[in-house]
């Protein structure tokens, strides 16, 4: 990780982004302390859906990835298609 000094920062940035682009991370100092960290964004593998949501500010991208993938548990019960579409007809003509 290197470390800068805000004053650095503004006379160097696109050196500064440029370390972050080639994947180093750089921490932020205003007078010798800390106050933010530069890290590389990776938005590769993400849908492009979700790239751009990112690029407008909607979304936060993730800190980390995941170790493994989340596997969801099966819901219980074993409803046929025709009983929920009947139920939800229902309530949609009851409001």
């Amino acid at each position: 990780m290197r470390t800068v000094n805000i004053s650095d920062l503004k006379a160097r940035l696109s050196a500064h982004i440029q370390l972050v682009r080639d994947g180093e991370e750089v921490l932020v100092c205003d007078r010798n302390k800390p106050v933010a960290r530069i890290v590389p964004c990776l938005l590769e593998d993400l849908p492009e859906r979700e790239r751009q949501l990112i690029a407008r500010g909607v979304l936060a991208p993730p800190l980390k990835k995941r170790s493994s993938p989340v596997s969801w548990p099966e819901p219980p019960g074993n409803i046929p298609d025709e009983v929920i579409e009947r139920i939800w007809r229902e309530e949609r003509e009851n409001r």
